[in-house]
């Protein structure tokens, strides 16, 4: 051999890329593990959020039924309704009839109490 260098340097230059390959790929896969738990644990936050907000919309569907349902006996009254319905921001029309359905019941027992002097049934 005439060559002053080891004979297996490109071996040895190839295990450093080698062992930089394996240390990049193991950071890479860490980094996957660490996304992954914090996938896992942000699923669960939703989850519990989402069952907030199911929670929080029935207690606003009852709160809302319950104005529907409390009989306005002024234009205060019916103003609290109003302002309800606005609020709701909802289109659905089944809703909108039933609202409109409650002001109206609402505006003739007070038309029939101001002009007989008693509330219709």
């Amino acid at each position: 051999m005439s060559k002053t260098t080891k004979p297996d340097a490109k071996l040895l230059r190839l295990e450093v890329k080698f062992n930089a390959a394996s240390d990049r790929w193991n950071e890479a896969t860490a980094r996957t593990a660490e996304l992954e738990e914090e996938e896992l644990r942000i699923r669960s936050r939703r989850a519990k959020a989402e069952k907030k907000e199911e929670k929080r919309a029935e207690a606003f569907v009852r709160a809302r039924d319950r104005i529907m349902n409390t009989r306005a006996r002024s234009l205060e009254g019916l103003a609290v309704k109003m302002r309800a319905r606005e609020r709701d921001y909802t289109d659905a029309k089944d809703l909108e009839i039933e609202i409109l359905k409650s002001l109206v019941d609402d505006i003739k027992v007070m038309t029939d109490k101001a002009l007989h002097g008693k509330p219709a049934v």
